[in-house]
């Protein structure tokens, strides 16, 4: 079975930017394939040059970023996932204060990349590389033959690639009496262009 490997945010290293503009904590990289991570943007300014790579970003907490270069802009919007060249020059302006976003970088026009909401039960297929990333609401997990399960705990994620079997997720709906959830549980997953869609 793929491993299916759970870990708290907490445990991930934090890396400072190069242009000092906010840090970063790599969730899962394949080499120069791909890479997951979350995002702290704290201030504007430039974000790094990565020639060659399609980015796709999500904002997780904040109200947004604005990205421009030239004639070419992108607006980061909350919990819309967002898709531009990580070979550009961008300079980011952020939407009232910090964002926290999670970042998918891929090598360009080898991998299809989605993040969503899990809002309802959702399916990942067999063949796939997938991440779900859980800061304040909690989601259940299964794979498709009964063999494993578990949850994704509020500041957890769990990574797994290349899955050998189907696994579905499922949000964990809170007590009426709790407090509204500030955020739901992210699905990323991963796939080389051309094939299926997970």
């Amino acid at each position: 079975m793929s491993a299916i490997e759970v870990r708290s945010v907490d445990s991930l290293p934090v890396e400072r930017w190069r242009n000092g503009g906010g840090v970063t904590r790599t969730i899962a990289a394949n080499g120069a394939h791909w890479r997951i991570s979350l995002a702290e943007v704290e201030r504007n300014g430039p974000y790094s040059r990565f020639e060659g790579i399609d980015r796709l970003s999500f904002v997780l907490r904040g109200a947004g970023v604005m990205l421009r270069e030239t004639d070419s802009a992108v607006m980061l919007k909350p919990f819309e996932a967002a898709g531009y060249d990580g070979g550009a020059q961008w300079n980011a302006t952020l939407i009232d204060g910090p964002v926290t976003a999670l970042n998918v970088m891929t090598a360009r026009g080898r991998y299809r990349v989605t993040i969503r909401a899990i809002t309802e039960p959702v399916s990942v297929l067999r063949g796939c590389s997938v991440a779900v990333v859980a800061l304040q609401a909690v989601c259940a997990w299964r794979t498709s033959d009964g063999d494993a399960e578990g949850n994704v705990e509020a500041n957890q994620f769990l990574i797994a690639e290349n899955l050998d079997r189907a696994i579905q997720f499922s949000p964990v709906v809170p007590a009426i009496d709790e407090p509204q959830r500030k955020t739901l549980p992210v699905l990323v997953t991963i796939e080389p262009a051309g094939t299926q869609e997970c």
